[in-house]
């Protein structure tokens, strides 16, 4: 853990208990980390309510001063180099995926950091009756996030860093898979200027710790990152004393492919973004459907893309897929392709296995490429949390948007084509929060990121969310 400036681990007389990270490719202990008990929540909680006063009265230009400190010494190579290695040994993710993801930690606050001088209050006049208005914004108070373990580091940043710009202080809450990148992120911020209590972080039972803070009256605002089931349960937790709540809680996204596209170019982007971070991602897209004149030609181009694809250890260069997070997911992934297999053995075309020369000690799992499966399988109705790429042919943009939509989740999809009636057709059809054209998963800071229906509520990034992080004050005066 690391709560008012100090890092409590193991070694602590105070914790008695431990979460034990290993590394998915060997089965090695990277580290270790806090079970917290609930008297640990409540002293964490207390340092941030106590660390929130000083840090909210400065001013915004003060604290973003602190930011881009931090920034800048997370663009130092040797350290960001450092924290891309302990993510790929606790994540299991390569070492590129890994690089890119704590750039993407900088890009975040520079963008925050940037809005600094931007915000404002609002000013009105009344001619009516001579009155003047304005709005007063403060921070909330205490704000809590809770991860998820496939982009821990990254969605640190989308979290905390409003949070702290408006002046809040925050409670972290990391998944037990990899706490241990946004323990080190935690001592880095506050080494670089962030004052002790301002950025706690607890590590141990997310439905635990998520109860306790869902009944603490300093915690004003929660968000979320994880599954629907996990997310509702917060939600009902933090209802009774209504709490704010931001859910992010997964998709399954489809990806429409026209007749009209290039076929060679969206078969190599499919491949890429389904098969990041080993399929482990929210907005990876898990349905894909194909036109019929070009079905063919693209599964074609996936299995060739597929093949070029390499299974290792994600501190080798030349691995481009990791192992799954663990065994467990490795399990529900041989599952899904063998409920496949079941119903209809011809659709599965690669992959589904444990790769025979892999590490016996690691959980890995050959990517898998499934066609024309039905859409009352499992991997068209669930979210698909892991490797595995389902492809479909469709008639035409009516079907597509029609089996697109077929699905609880909301949060993204993509349409590739040159037309551009099919591209105004597939956006305003899909039911989704975010829709990509000729393009899937690039998701910049400015940006607002969320979902519909089970994929949750709320946004992150952008602009707008140093809104979700203030309380707005009216007040009305004439003299």
């Amino acid at each position: 853990m690391f709560i008012d400036g100090k890092k409590y681990d193991s070694s602590t007389t105070s914790c008695t208990d431990q979460i034990r990270v290993l590394n998915p490719a060997t089965g090695e202990l990277v580290g270790t980390a806090c079970l917290a008990t609930s008297e640990d929540v409540d002293f964490a909680l207390d340092s941030c309510h106590a660390a929130f006063k000083q840090w909210s009265e400065k001013s915004f230009l003060q604290r973003s001063a602190v930011l881009s400190q931090i920034s800048s010494w997370l663009k130092e190579k040797p350290l960001r180099e450092d924290l891309a290695i302990l993510l790929t040994k606790e994540q299991g993710k390569p070492l590129r995926e890994a690089r890119r993801e704590i750039e993407g930690v900088t890009e975040v606050i520079d963008y925050f950091v940037g809005l600094a001088s931007m915000t404002h209050t609002d000013f009105f006049t009344s001619k009516s009756n001579g009155s003047y208005s304005f709005t007063v914004k403060k921070p909330l108070g205490v704000c809590a996030s809770i991860l998820p373990w496939n982009m821990p580091a990254l969605v640190l940043a989308w979290k905390a860093v409003p949070a702290l710009l408006t002046g809040n202080a925050c409670f972290v809450k990391p998944s037990g898979i990899c706490p241990l990148t946004v323990l080190e992120l935690a001592a880095i911020f506050h080494e670089a200027g962030l004052p002790a209590g301002v950025l706690n972080v607890v590590t141990g039972s997310g439905s635990a710790i998520g109860n306790q803070l869902a009944q603490s009256p300093f915690v004003k605002k929660i968000s979320f990152t994880g599954s629907s089931e996990a997310g509702k349960k917060l939600h009902i937790a933090a209802a009774q004393n209504n709490k704010r709540v931001t859910l992010e809680l997964g998709g399954s996204d489809a990806m429409i492919i026209c007749d009209d596209a290039d076929i060679q170019e969206c078969a190599k982007q499919a491949v890429h973004a389904r098969f990041f971070n080993c399929g482990q991602t929210c907005v990876s897209p898990k349905r894909i459907f194909v036109f019929e004149s070009v079905f063919d030609d693209f599964v074609k181009a996936v299995l060739e893309a597929v093949s070029q694809l390499k299974i290792g250890n994600g501190l080798s260069e030349d691995t481009t897929t990791g192992p799954l997070s663990s065994f467990e997911e490795q399990k529900k992934m041989i599952e899904y392709v063998e409920s496949v297999r079941k119903e209809k053995a011809s659709s599965v075309l690669i992959g589904g296995n444990v790769p025979p020369n892999s590490d016996p000690k690691g959980s890995f799992f050959e990517p898998a490429v499934l066609i024309q499966v039905p859409m009352t399988s499992r991997v068209m109705t669930e979210e698909v949390f892991g490797p595995i790429m389902v492809i479909n042919s469709v008639k035409d943009m009516d079907e597509a948007l029609k089996y697109s939509n077929e699905t609880q989740f909301g949060l993204g999809a993509s349409v590739w084509t040159n037309d551009l009636r099919q591209a105004k057709k597939a956006i305003e059809g899909f039911d989704v929060g975010i829709v990509w054209v000729n393009q899937h998963m690039k998701m910049l800071p400015e940006l607002p990121f969320g979902g519909v229906k089970e994929s949750g509520f709320g946004r992150e990034n952008g602009y707008q969310m140093l809104n979700e992080y203030m309380e707005t004050k009216t007040v009305v005066f004439k003299f």
